[in-house]
């Protein structure tokens, strides 16, 4: 078997520099892998939400790269197969080569969509509107075709892609039993079926939280389950603001919607490393010969989450060591099923793509139709 070829290339670069100095040196490394490849299209991240991204920047690289089709934002947080910065100043970058490219939404029918939006942009109809994957909480989204710049949600299609597999960790340690909401109060949850909201919280945390001094509401969450929603629908997921003594109960970041169900959760790393084990293994199977990859995170995902390490990275990093790979860490992720997207919170959505060409055709023996597939959801 020939040499694989490739048509994908990340760069990362980070420090205390200016943006457009960041963005150079991470293009030059991206390139510099592409040997000589003519360069279809590019998509460059940035962080944190502050930074000065000037179109001057991207036009220059537009000039340098001869390259008409080009993504831009910034997140809290960025990373590739090489590297990753959360809150410090850092650029992300990801090359693309023929037949890979980049084109509006719309043009390409079936073809994998990148979503990009703030979370006051996350409605109900524009996530009902298409299937994509992507990140919330880019503090500016600008698609670049021809030099021109769109300010609203982003939602871009992947050129020259034949087989697109989606999975997630969810990283949740369930404490209790779905169970109907029987009560509430506004935003006060009382009671679940016959149980008293806050005795049930108590009676069922781990006995390593019960040692802490203080209770980690930041780790605790209630799971809504709505009505009549598809049984692979994920979760919403709100959090315990605070402890009612006086009357037994959990203030909630919201209510619960009428007739829906719910239980409680609480965001563990061990979970979390073992269902992004499951998540890699499943990618592994279904998609043998990826292209590239992206990764959708959430902030409370990172180093601190995992005390010193993401371990959700590590692991990607052992099991696909040489696939170009580039994510963003934001406040929701969206995870693509066949007709639209949901939004997620503190989980991983990995995302592989195999190019169209002749070497993976070859190796296939047939054309893929992986769009139209079930996505692998992790479940406790």
């Amino acid at each position: 078997m020939g040499s694989k070829v490739i048509l994908a290339s990340t760069g990362f670069a980070m420090g205390a520099q200016h943006p457009g100095r960041l963005l150079a040196q991470a293009v030059e490394e991206a390139h510099h892998k592409l040997h000589g490849q003519t360069i279809t299209a590019a998509i460059f991240l940035f962080s944190p939400p502050l930074s000065p991204v000037h179109p001057s920047m991207l036009q220059a690289q537009m000039r340098q790269l001869a390259c008409l089709q080009i993504a831009a934002a910034t997140f809290p947080g960025v990373f590739t197969d090489a590297g990753q910065a959360l809150g410090d100043p850092a650029c992300a970058v990801l090359l693309l080569a023929s037949p890979l490219g980049l084109s509006r939404s719309g043009q390409e029918p079936g073809m994998p969509r990148l979503r990009w939006a703030r979370p006051d942009q996350t409605t109900p109809h524009w996530l009902g509107q298409s299937a994509g994957f992507g990140s919330v909480s880019s503090r500016t989204g600008c698609f670049w075709l021809h030099a021109s710049a769109r300010r609203e949600p982003v939602e871009l299609c992947f050129r020259g892609i034949s087989a697109q597999h989606s999975a997630w960790s969810a990283g949740l340690r369930p404490l209790s039993a779905i169970l109907p909401v029987t009560r509430q109060e506004g935003n006060l949850l009382l009671q679940l079926e016959r149980y008293l909201a806050l005795p049930m919280l108590a009676q069922n945390i781990p006995f390593s939280i019960r040692q802490e001094a203080r209770l980690p509401l930041e780790r605790l969450l209630i799971g809504e389950v709505r009505k009549d929603t598809h049984p692979d629908t994920p979760p919403s997921l709100l959090h315990i603001r605070a402890t009612d003594i006086n009357r037994s109960g959990l203030w909630l970041e919201r209510a619960l919607e009428e007739e829906s169900r719910a239980f409680l959760t609480l965001r563990d790393p061990s979970s979390a490393e073992r269902d992004t084990r499951i998540a890699l293994e499943t990618l592994a199977t279904n998609a043998p010969s990826p292209a590239f990859a992206w990764i959708s995170s959430s902030i409370g995902r990172d180093v601190a989450f995992f005390g010193g390490e993401d371990r959700d990275l590590a692991l990607w990093r052992e099991r696909f060591p040489q696939l170009p790979t580039l994510g963003a860490y934001g406040m929701g992720e969206l995870l693509p099923t066949q007709e639209h997207s949901h939004l997620l919170r503190y989980s991983k959505v990995y995302t592989v793509f195999s190019a169209w060409n002749g070497v993976n055709q070859q190796e296939s023996g047939e054309q893929s139709n992986a769009f139209n597939e079930p996505l692998t959801q992790i479940k406790e």
